[in-house]
């Protein structure tokens, strides 16, 4: 959303205070809204880009789970396709909550917003204490759901430069599925070192848009050379 290295935050800390997670920004929400952007694609064509990040906030006093404005589990609620919240300020950083008048102040457009695609991300480095099993199990299960709403996706591999080669494999059997009828392209992105992001977001545009020509998606390792 914001091209320059230097808006890159590592930190994304899912624990809130009660203010916090009430302020503008989250807004008693368990998503994020990331703003607008408008994005050009090698053929020339222009697409505006206006993205939501659903995630879960924890209460930082009792660890457990804000029960936001909208009560589904994340596995169901991930995959809606209208979403709605007055007055939510777009995300910036983790220092903009509580101090919000102090950052740029862009609103989530009055009404509901249509999501037309889907843009899931499959995390391939190794994390302590979350098998691969589960987060396979979790990320089938969003992606028959997805596939419920009859709106495109496309499967993000993230943290490619930490990647473990096995959890890559699987995302390809995953794909290959017969349910999902090898029709869920997948991108293989860095966003710490920002390779093949906006790739993944055009490759879904043109999914959305029914674009005639061949959307090209470069292989990580490729696009990795690019970058050095």
């Amino acid at each position: 959303m914001r091209s320059s290295s230097n808006d890159f935050e590592d930190d994304h800390n899912s624990l809130l205070s009660n203010s916090d997670f009430s302020g503008r920004v989250v807004n008693n929400d368990n998503f994020l809204y990331w703003g607008e952007v408008m994005k050009t694609s090698e053929e020339g064509t222009e697409y505006t880009f206006r993205v939501i990040e659903q995630t879960e906030f924890l209460d930082d006093s009792t660890f457990q789970p804000f029960n936001g404005v909208k009560m589904d589990p994340y596995i169901k609620r991930c995959v809606a396709t209208k979403i709605e919240s007055a007055e939510k300020l777009m995300y910036i950083c983790r220092s903009q909550l509580g101090i919000e008048e102090k950052f740029e102040q862009k609103v989530l457009p009055p009404g509901k917003f249509n999501v037309d695609g889907f843009l899931c991300v499959f995390d391939v480095s190794e994390v302590p204490g979350r098998s691969i099993e589960k987060q396979l199990e979790t990320v089938t299960t969003i992606l028959k759901n997805i596939k419920d709403t009859k709106k495109p996706v496309v499967l993000v591999t993230t943290k490619n430069d930490k990647l473990n080669e096995a959890y890559v494999q699987e995302v390809q059997k995953l794909v290959s599925r017969n349910e999902f009828k090898k029709a869920i392209p997948i991108v293989e992105t860095s966003a710490y070192l920002n390779v093949n992001v906006d790739a993944a977001f055009i490759a879904l545009a043109h999914i959305i848009d029914r674009f005639k020509g061949r959307t090209k998606i470069v292989p990580y390792l490729e696009s990795i050379k690019n970058y050095y």
